[in-house]
């Protein structure tokens, strides 16, 4: 008989009992438990359930079970949450209706509204008991203490699920012959796989709550684009390249290694694009001068395409303990020249020796920065936020030419489309040397561009 259907006769025949009270409190904290269950066993990172198994932890070890199967271990709570929900329904809440229909049998309430009141606020109790303390406390303990929640209920999960298993894996089975006919494949198992992109947005969420410092930030993000990078886009491009011909004597590798602070000098056969190989100065200051030419003191250098992505790049130059890299082009020619430091400046930033002279980037005052034409566009919009959009090229110079659609003069002016405005003040040779980069008034400057006076 349905609870609304209830007559005034049917209530004075009920009776009150502790004992169905009892077993829906029973009924209530299982509910509880396998919600907890349930949300832990998803919200918990599964390399710390690893790395506790891997320590003889047995809790760890059936946790780390119900990670591997993960279709049966939701459909076990679900089959406890469902009984549990069942049983409360069955059990728990007539016997309020009997309490709540005998207190109002004493009140003024007419007798013919006392069944349809008293299911009511039985209902209502039940309904709210187990919303709040069946589902939701225990949610958000399991999400706040989602791997602490999935050790401790772990056990008492895998007996419930073992003796229960057969029913559980017919429910289960159903349910995926459900799935398959809508053309999708169950999955068993939870992987921890995420893209560049979604770590790079956990990392972003993870510094602005501050679990994770700014620089460390920073290097990890840059980690993260190391394979978006070509080489083409941080060698030492083939005009910067300071080479000698093969016929070269020891003493002009000396002179241009004291004239560059260059530790490694590329050796072309007839022309630049003829790379042969390279001198490392080192063995040029221990040869004797008389008995040793270039070439015998020449080391391979590999030869790389310059669509190669850094990523791979730094994994072969640390297997092959290479420290540069010829680039060449789609014709075969040399492009340039990238070394372990310009791979590992993509990661740190700029490392400055004793050598270096230039100032990569500077600022000028409150609004104006003064950069290289030579600074990547990527660089330059994570350094102002400010993206250069249209063109191919990779550099500003090469977007200040793509603008003007002719080599850059001084005084040369090109102005975003959302105000900032890039002006040539320099030149080397025929590209940009200082270009002066002005921000539009008004704009809220972020951070990392209050921060663009210093080195990278």
């Amino acid at each position: 008989m349905s609870l609304l259907a209830v007559s005034a006769a049917d209530l004075a025949d009920a009776s009150f009992s502790w004992t169905a009270v009892g077993i829906g409190v029973v009924l209530l904290v299982l509910n509880g438990f396998f919600v907890a269950v349930e949300i832990a066993l998803l919200a918990a990172r599964r390399t710390r359930i690893e790395e506790a198994a891997e320590t003889g932890d047995r809790r760890a070890g059936r946790a780390l079970k119900a990670l591997t199967e993960l279709s049966v271990t939701f459909s076990g709570a679900q089959l406890g949450i469902t009984m549990c929900s069942l049983g409360l329904g069955a059990i728990a809440e007539p016997a309020l209706v009997a309490l709540v229909g005998g207190w109002l049998q004493d009140t003024a309430v007419p007798a013919g509204a006392i069944p349809v009141l008293a299911v009511v606020v039985a209902l209502s109790v039940v309904v709210f008991l187990h919303m709040v303390l069946g589902e939701m406390a225990p949610k958000n303990l399991a999400l706040a203490r989602a791997e602490r929640v999935a050790l401790r209920l772990a056990l008492p999960f895998a007996v419930f699920v073992t003796v229960l298993r057969p029913l559980i894996l017919a429910l289960n089975g159903a349910a995926n012959l459900l799935v398959r006919l809508v053309r999708v494949e169950p999955v068993d198992e939870h992987k921890l796989v995420h893209t560049p992109d979604e770590l790079a947005l956990a990392l972003a969420e993870s510094q602005q709550l501050g679990t994770i410092a700014d620089e460390d930030a920073k290097v990890m993000e840059a980690a993260l684009r190391l394979a978006s990078i070509d080489a083409e886009a941080a060698m030492t491009p083939r005009v910067d390249l300071h080479a000698l011909a093969d016929t070269a004597t020891l003493e002009e590798v000396l002179a241009l290694a004291h004239e560059t602070g260059h530790t490694r000098i590329p050796i072309y056969h007839g022309d630049i694009d003829h790379v042969v190989g390279l001198v490392h100065i080192k063995d040029a200051l221990v040869a004797e001068f008389d008995d040793v030419t270039v070439t015998d003191l020449l080391r391979p250098i590999p030869a790389v395409p310059e669509s190669r992505d850094l990523e791979q790049l730094l994994r072969d130059m640390l297997d092959d303990s290479s420290h540069a890299l010829l680039v060449v082009d789609e014709f075969g020619g040399t492009a340039g020249m990238l070394t372990l430091e310009d791979v590992l400046e993509e990661l740190v930033g700029e490392i400055d020796d004793e050598f270096d002279d230039e100032q990569h980037h500077r600022r000028a005052s409150e609004r104006v920065w003064m950069v290289p034409g030579t600074m990547r566009r990527d660089e330059l919009a994570r350094m102002l936020d400010l993206d250069l959009q249209g063109g191919e090229t990779e550099t500003v110079s090469g977007w200040i030419v793509e603008r003007f659609r002719r080599l850059p003069v001084p005084g040369d002016q090109a102005t975003t489309e959302d105000g900032w405005t890039l002006t040539v003040r320099t030149l080397e040779g025929r590209r940009a040397g200082d270009v002066e980069v002005r921000a539009p008034d008004g704009l809220e400057l972020t951070v990392d561009a209050t921060e663009g006076a210093h080195h990278l």
